[in-house]
């Protein structure tokens, strides 16, 4: 077996004797051919402990047909003096290691899989479970093996953020990926031991530690955590993405995390200040119809309130992996203050078209704290259009292969509006509920299965007044 552990030193402070002060972690399972897996273990822990042990132990199961779970093998991954490096943080008034432990294994044929590691002992500082240092984390990932349709774990595509100031917005996406393109859903959970789940564990979303402006909550579509923590200290989420092919759910991976919240209230959080320029969807979430071809730009601002501040931005996501005509965000300072620009440039080829949209993080950091915006960009076939009355609602996506119909709109004041669609022969084939959307720019998404032919799309104001009218033409 090939195996590998790299370690990483983030700072480094006195240690005590009393536990290893684990703060979180995940399992990553990669398919490299066949029943051949790489198993990337990841955990974090205080520098305020005992030396991390220098072997990690996989344990690896099965399910049987009746469900429970059958003991296959362990296999042992060993300490590798040579290796280290620094990982990057902004902040040091706490410290931080990283451990990476990855292993080769090979399962021993078709099934279903659960690949698990617990150490002792949690970071006794943890305020939201009542006995942390008597509690051992453990990390399991379940995996679908199939040799016609080979299947790899979900992953995170961003790095993880461990501080953030008390009562204060703060938004973070760790980003979840599949590398097979399977859906995704996340959850949060109830952290593991090694003999079930840990005890006493309140979730972040109570009241005695979140503020009622902005309630701990994990958005189910695009992964983004939000938070305005109540109080100073340590606290542990848990949280589980599942994933789906065809319906189906093939496999899941749970993910601890250790947020460390300070009081600092000197310190402004560094903003993106024109995300109201974005087109939003249906959902009000920030969305952006891309054509196959078409050279796209998205300028974005980026300041911090605190004047003598120095503002950085980075993008995170797939569009940016590519192998064929990837993005690019290039980041320069306006000249105003601290204020940055950052460029998010596209001309996505017809290899990017799917119906899932690009989930995008544009992360922004003053060099103390880290904030994180989420825009979801699709790659989408588009049909002709044609202004029919001189009032143009621009850029409609008709697109056939899906069935998904965009309408960008823009209001000048908010409104209750409503969509109907007519055929040529002026039959309404098309009607929509009353939408209330806020003064901006606005993305329509719906599911409407238009055969071949000309349409007219009109916007209507809740008083049945005419706001636009225009002409498409679906081509199938």
């Amino acid at each position: 077996m090939k195996k590998l552990i790299t370690l990483f030193f983030v700072s480094a402070m006195a240690v005590s004797t009393y536990a290893t002060h684990l703060m979180g972690g995940q399992i990553v399972a990669t398919n490299i051919g066949g029943y051949d897996y790489q198993i990337e273990l990841t955990a974090y822990r205080d520098t305020i402990g005992v030396p991390m042990g220098l072997v990690a132990v996989f344990n690896v199961f099965e399910q049987d047909t009746s469900g429970a779970w059958i003991s296959l093998f362990t296999s042992s991954v060993n300490y590798d003096t040579t290796s280290g490096g620094l990982m990057p943080s902004v902040i040091t008034v706490y410290g931080v290691e990283v451990y990476t432990f990855i292993d080769t294994i090979t399962m021993p044929g078709d099934g279903y899989y659960a690949i698990s590691w617990d150490e002792c002992c949690r970071n006794g500082a943890i305020i939201n479970m009542s006995n942390p240092l008597s509690e051992s984390m453990k990390l399991s990932t379940f995996l679908t093996v199939d040799s016609l349709n080979p299947n790899s774990s979900p992953s995170y595509t961003t790095p993880p953020v461990a501080y953030l100031p008390a009562h204060t917005l703060w938004q973070y996406n760790p980003l979840p990926l599949d590398p097979d393109g399977d859906s995704l859903a996340w959850h949060l959970d109830v952290p593991l031991s090694l003999n079930g789940t840990v005890s006493g564990y309140e979730f972040l979303s109570d009241s005695a530690y979140s503020d009622s402006a902005a309630v701990f909550s994990l958005d189910s579509v695009t992964g983004a955590l939000t938070w305005s923590a109540n109080m100073v200290g340590h606290f542990v989420a848990s949280f589980v993405i599942e994933e789906f092919r065809n319906g189906v759910n093939i496999g899941s991976m749970i993910r601890d995390m250790q947020f460390i919240v300070i009081p600092d209230t000197s310190n402004s959080m560094p903003q993106i200040s024109n995300m109201q320029s974005v087109p939003t969807n249906s959902g009000g979430y920030p969305y952006v119809v891309l054509s196959p071809g078409q050279n796209y730009q998205l300028h974005l601002l980026a300041s911090d309130a605190d004047v003598n501040d120095v503002v950085d931005m980075i993008g995170f996501g797939e569009a940016f992996d590519l192998t064929t005509a990837p993005s690019t965000l290039n980041v320069l300072p306006t000249g105003n203050g601290n204020e940055i620009e950052g460029t998010f440039s596209w001309t996505p080829d017809v290899s990017a078209v799917r119906t899932a949209p690009y989930i995008t993080v544009f992360r922004v950091s003053d060099q103390m704290f880290y904030f994180d915006e989420t825009i979801q960009f699709e790659v989408s076939m588009t049909s002709s259009i044609e202004n029919n009355n001189g009032f143009a609602m621009e850029n409609i996506y008709p697109n056939p292969v899906n069935n998904m119909m965009y309408v960008p709109v823009t209001l000048e004041k908010g409104a209750v509006i409503s969509m109907d669609i007519y055929n040529i022969l002026g039959v309404k084939v098309y009607q929509s509920g009353e939408m209330n959307f806020t003064a901006g720019n606005h993305l329509i998404l719906k599911n409407i299965d238009l055969n071949s032919g000309q349409y007219l799309v009109s916007i209507k104001d809740n008083s049945g007044n005419m706001l636009s009218t225009e002409r498409i033409v679906v081509v199938k």
